[in-house]
């Protein structure tokens, strides 16, 4: 986990915004970062462009989430998680990256049809 970074601007700073995209963000730190993502179009856009793919499923076994982070490092981390699962898996590739959730989903949930309760995710609304 890395350490709060706090700019001088008063804005997320891009190390929490990927941890909290990563969900690897400290827990005491999530519901401040959070608050400020309510209230600030320029942290949301930020998060947004880390974040090329955010989907969530309803399922039967309840919410299934599907992210794709870019990395500082100019890879990609694909993680999908639900109440009693997380897993993921680094990629060098968009296509390569969108496509894992999608796939692994399907293996686990292949009678799921999605609903218009699943979708995808838009912090910049």
């Amino acid at each position: 986990m890395m350490c709060s970074r706090i700019r001088i601007d008063g804005h997320q700073s891009a190390g929490d915004l990927e941890d909290y995209s990563l969900g690897r963000l400290l827990p005491s730190r999530t519901p401040a970062l959070e608050q400020h993502l309510l209230i600030c179009p320029q942290c949301r856009t930020g998060l947004s462009a880390i974040e090329p793919y955010n989907f969530v499923h309803h399922t039967h076994d309840g919410l299934f989430y599907c992210r794709v982070t870019k990395l500082r490092t100019g890879r990609l981390f694909a993680r999908y998680w639900s109440r009693s699962l997380e897993i993921g898996q680094e990629f060098r590739t968009h296509g390569d990256a969108e496509a894992y959730p999608k796939r692994t989903f399907s293996q686990m949930f292949p009678q799921h049809v999605c609903t218009p309760r699943c979708g995808a995710t838009d912090l910049t609304v």
